[in-house]
C-alpha cells in the first residue's frame, strides 16, 4: 500500500529551466601571433598563469586567440600583453548569459533554436559555448538582460522556469 507516500521526481523537467547573467567581465583578443603559433599561444598562457590571471572561453583561430577574464584583471592583463609586445584588444563590460536546460544537447533542435534566437535578436553575441545542461552566451553587459527576455519570449514552450 502506497498510502501517504508522495510521488518523487528524480529528474528535472526538460526544456529551459532558468537564466543567469554573470557580469564584470572583459573579452581579450590577441591577434597576429608569431610563428610558430602553437608556441606563442603556450607562452601567453604560461604568462597568464604566472600572473595569476584566470581565463574562460578560450577560443583559438589560425593566428589569434580570445578569452574572457574578470574586469578586475583588466589592468594586469594589459600590462602582461604590453610587456610581451602583443597585438591585442580588450573589450570591457562583457557578461555571460547562461541558459540552463537539462540535457540541452539531447533535446532535438533546442541548442539550434536558442542560438538562432540569440543571433536574430540583434543583440551583441561574442561567443557561444554549450555544456550538457547549459548554453553560455558571451555578450555585452547592456545586451544580456534583453537577450534573455528575447529568447524566453520567442521559445516560451521550452521555458519551464
Amino acid at each position: 500500500d502506497s498510502q501517504g507516500i508522495g510521488e518523487m521526481e528524480f529528474e528535472k523537467k526538460r526544456g529551459i529551466n532558468s537564466f543567469e547573467i554573470r557580469t564584470g567581465l572583459s573579452r581579450a583578443l590577441v591577434s597576429g601571433l608569431k610563428e610558430p603559433v602553437a608556441e606563442s599561444r603556450l607562452e601567453i598562457l604560461k604568462k597568464l598563469k604566472e600572473s595569476d590571471i584566470s581565463i574562460d572561453f578560450l577560443k583559438i583561430s589560425l593566428t589569434s586567440m580570445s578569452f574572457v577574464v574578470s574586469e578586475d584583471c583588466h589592468d594586469k592583463l594589459k600590462s602582461v600583453f604590453e610587456t610581451m609586445g602583443l597585438e591585442f584588444e580588450l573589450v570591457p563590460n562583457r557578461s555571460v548569459l547562461i541558459v540552463y536546460a537539462v540535457n540541452i544537447q539531447d533535446e532535438e533542435g533546442l541548442v539550434g533554436r536558442v542560438v538562432s534566437e540569440a543571433v536574430a535578436s540583434g543583440e551583441e553575441v561574442d561567443q557561444i559555448a554549450d555544456m550538457h545542461d547549459r548554453l553560455l552566451i558571451v555578450t555585452s553587459a547592456e545586451s544580456a538582460e534583453r537577450l534573455a527576455k528575447h529568447i524566453q519570449s520567442q521559445i516560451p514552450e521550452e521555458v519551464i522556469a
